[in-house]
């Protein structure tokens, strides 16, 4: 049997639909804090709007919320694949809500940028994670002040937000 490994999702990974789309048997453990980081909209993709990153963050309240999820090797190394050599995965110690500690393997952006948006569909991916996971209303709030961008190709919107229906 494949080894189980956990992973901590913070971006668009967040929504249960999304992931499971990518990875069927993915299976949601429950939500952790990551303490000392902060989110952010800087990672540049490939589609040249900006993603979720992580970045390093010295203030006492720096924490970012986000999802453990439980994967075999196997996805892990197609979640690899899928965020691309854009994200190192590094492993993070993570606090659970009942609070024990777990490590847990997340992706930080390796490209960064300045002043590009991320499309209008990707951010509603994280707010809908968040959401479904009942992240408390000032997170979500912050989530959704980000500023977005219509994204040119309309397909690409209909078929990324077309798991919600």
């Amino acid at each position: 049997m494949d080894k189980q490994v956990y992973y901590f999702a913070y971006g668009s990974n967040l929504s249960t639909k999304r992931l499971t789309k990518r990875l069927p048997t993915a299976k949601c453990v429950g939500v952790a804090e990551l303490m000392g980081y902060s989110l952010t909209f800087a990672m540049l993709s490939t589609d040249g709007s900006a993603k979720c990153d992580i970045q390093s963050d010295p203030s006492n309240e720096a924490m970012v919320l986000g999802v453990i999820y439980q994967l075999s090797e196997q996805e892990l190394s197609q979640l690899d694949s899928i965020e691309g050599a854009r994200y190192d995965r590094i492993a993070m110690s993570v606090q659970l809500k009942n609070g024990q500690s777990t490590m847990a393997f997340c992706y930080i952006a390796n490209t960064h940028h300045t002043g590009v948006l991320p499309f209008c569909w990707y951010k509603q991916h994280v707010l809908n994670g968040a959401n479904e996971h009942d992240f408390p209303k000032e997170y979500v709030n912050l989530i959704d002040m980000q500023l977005c961008t219509q994204d040119l190709d309309l397909g690409r919107e209909q078929r990324e937000l077309e798991i919600y229906k």
